[in-house]
């Protein structure tokens, strides 16, 4: 008779035992699955050749173009300003900075050299390409350029002196125009010049 009572004891609960017993080699098997995958990353990595990270931790800084920056005329991308030499209104897609003929131009972040040239309407021309998309371009430089293209420079390099060869703007007198390109899209130096300490 007690005999019968554990059979059916046994009958009434084998189910739930059966049940936690397959959880538990589940979660055994589980474990033992993530902790040899585990393993084998690690091996993984340790056999890959440590690369150098590109991030840095420091921001990036630029120097200003000038050692004193004073606008003559400042990034317009739609309101309209006064071209006194072309008598006409538009947009003025750079920096204007007004200085003496001979001050000397300076590179604002390390780059390579991509264009010297001359442009009639915007006098001597250097492009600096810094990477990852970003190129600043001096304009209206004095005629003796002292960079060529393919040229490293590094931040503070003079890269030439301010002129006044640009014919679009010859009213405003020797100036240098700063433009600031983006993945060749034109944009505001200003995001990238720190004007109010000059």
């Amino acid at each position: 008779m007690s005999e019968n009572k554990n059979n059916t004891r046994f009958r009434k609960y084998a189910y739930w035992i059966l049940l936690f017993l397959a959880i538990a080699a589940l979660a055994i098997v589980l474990v033992l699955t993530a902790q040899k995958s585990s393993e084998k990353n690690v091996a993984e990595n340790e056999a890959l050749p440590q690369q150098e990270s590109f991030v840095s931790a420091e921001p990036i800084t630029f120097l200003n173009p000038l050692l004193s920056c004073d606008v003559l005329k400042g990034y317009s991308n739609s309101a309209l300003q006064y071209n006194k030499t072309l008598k006409q209104w538009e947009a003025h897609k750079a920096i204007d900075f007004a200085a003496e003929e001979g001050t000397d131009v300076y590179a604002v972040m390390d780059g390579k050299i991509t264009e010297v040239s001359y442009n009639y309407l915007m006098g001597n021309v250097v492009k600096l390409d810094c990477g990852n998309g970003l190129v600043f371009v001096y304009k209206s430089l004095a005629g003796d350029v002292p960079v060529s293209v393919g040229q490293n420079v590094k931040k503070g390099d003079v890269i030439g002196k301010v002129g006044q060869t640009a014919k679009s703007e010859a009213s405003d007198g020797p100036h240098l125009h700063f433009e600031a390109w983006l993945n060749d899209k034109n944009v505001d130096p200003n995001e990238y010049l720190d004007l109010e300490q000059k």
